[in-house]
């Protein structure tokens, strides 16, 4: 139905004024947020859904992802970055990654994140065109590029073709209501400096995203010291790659003049406090960083590095590890560590105009939370409920441009069962 009312709902707006309105409701159609008001809303053409009992908040997004890596889950676990990634997970993808596994995997991550109540996701990987094709039917919003590194892929055997890929790419998806195409280029330690330099190039090109892995480990920081006498940060932005349409993943190895250098030139953070601790990265300076002014979005990372997509508990973490890195209780507060997981999300993928937040004129992406639940109660402020409280068990409905992915549970656009058994028979096949 392309009208619908959602009413009696606790709506926890994450606007600019980080309004919360305790009995509201929710007008939608077209997809859009048409009107948000105290008190009820009537229109006897629309569907109506009684949220009584219910918080309702912008969906979760998921700022750093490669979603078919859930092919990989569990795989190779218990051991540091370079030796898990080199010698474990890049054999294994050579065997594994083509374009059928990779939309079964990606189906997977789906089911995933909509239980768990993601709306929006940032992802870099290879055929993502498959991974947009999929989002696009379950009706999933994504950014997707195409991971541009200096060896063969799956997907490319050269950069040459890396790059019309990612052009592809960007000319079928570009303006779509859903996918937002953007532009990969893996890390400062896999690329050249001119493949660096054409990635910048390209994302300014065509207006889009350019996502990045950055000070993920000390040994990349140790690596770009030796090979170019600076530091990661300080090599990107001598090449131009720190700019406002640049999100870097991880920045866990920050020095204060590079979070100075981040700040300055309005480059954003995908924090991926989960991931940075399986692989005993570190643990980034997030407070830092926000305090110096730089906009921080949480990911999840893939599931070989995490084992889960789940934004609540990744929202959870990054606001525990920034008190015990600080030792200050104050250091992200609940508030905070929610507008990382929603509207700061949304700023850093260049896409606050449509998503992160719950006003009139963006896109109706939200979820329902059954907040009288017994593990949300009492509750003596909403946003410590959500963050420290709540699990993914709690979201009950998730939605997005106005249409339900999930209502009272119940998936309405993928098949999860099937996504389980089809992901089964890789693991079956792999043991071949």
């Amino acid at each position: 139905m392309n009208k619908k009312i959602i009413s009696n709902a606790h709506i926890i707006t994450m606007n600019a004024g980080m309004e919360i309105i305790p009995n509201g409701s929710i007008l939608i159609e077209g997809g859009q947020i048409k009107e948000i008001i105290s008190g009820t809303l009537s229109a006897p053409e629309a569907e109506a859904t009684d949220a009584h009992g219910m918080y309702i908040l912008p969906g979760f997004v998921n700022t750093h992802n490669h979603l078919p890596m859930t092919m990989l889950r569990g795989y190779a676990d218990d051991l540091p970055l370079h030796s898990w990634l080199t010698e474990h997970i890049f054999p294994a993808e050579a065997r594994l990654v083509n374009e059928q596994n990779v939309r079964i995997a990606t189906r997977l991550a789906l089911v995933e994140m909509i239980k768990s109540g993601t709306t929006c996701f940032n992802d870099m990987y290879f055929f993502e065109n498959a991974i947009a094709e999929e989002a696009c039917k379950a009706g999933m919003r994504g950014v997707v590029g195409e991971s541009l590194i200096d060896f063969p892929t799956a997907s490319f055997k050269n950069l040459s073709e890396g790059i019309k890929l990612s052009e592809h790419l960007i000319n079928k998806w570009q303006g779509n209501h859903l996918i937002h195409p953007s532009i990969c280029v893996h890390a400062p330690y896999t690329c050249s400096a001119e493949t660096l330099k054409k990635a910048k190039s390209l994302a300014d090109k065509y207006g889009t995203l350019l996502q990045i892995h950055l000070s993920e480990t000390r040994k990349e920081v140790e690596d770009i010291q030796a090979s170019t006498g600076m530091r990661p940060a300080e090599y990107l932005y001598s090449l131009g790659l720190l700019d406002t349409n640049v999100i870097a993943a991880h920045c866990v190895w920050l020095k204060p003049e590079e979070i100075e250098l981040l700040a300055k030139t309005h480059t954003s953070i995908g924090h991926c406090p989960k991931s940075n601790l399986k692989l005993s990265s570190g643990i980034a300076p997030i407070d830092t960083c926000l305090k110096a002014g730089i906009n921080v979005g949480i990911g999840t990372d893939g599931t070989a590095s995490n084992n889960s997509l789940d934004m609540v508990e990744e929202m959870r973490f990054a606001a525990l590890l920034a008190k015990i890195v600080a030792y200050n209780p104050e250091a992200v507060n609940a508030k905070t560590a929610l507008r990382m997981a929603t509207i700061g999300g949304a700023q850093a993928l260049g896409l606050e105009h449509i998503t992160g937040s719950l006003e009139i004129g963006k896109s109706a992406d939200l979820i329902l939370i059954h907040a009288d639940a017994s593990n949300m109660q009492p509750i003596y402020d909403e946003y410590s409920a959500i963050v420290y409280a709540m699990n993914s068990k709690n979201i009950y409905s998730t939605m997005v441009h106005g249409e339900w992915l999930m209502q009272n549970r119940q998936l309405k656009t993928i098949d999860k069962d099937a996504a389980i058994e089809e992901i089964k028979q890789i693991k079956i096949d792999n043991r071949k």
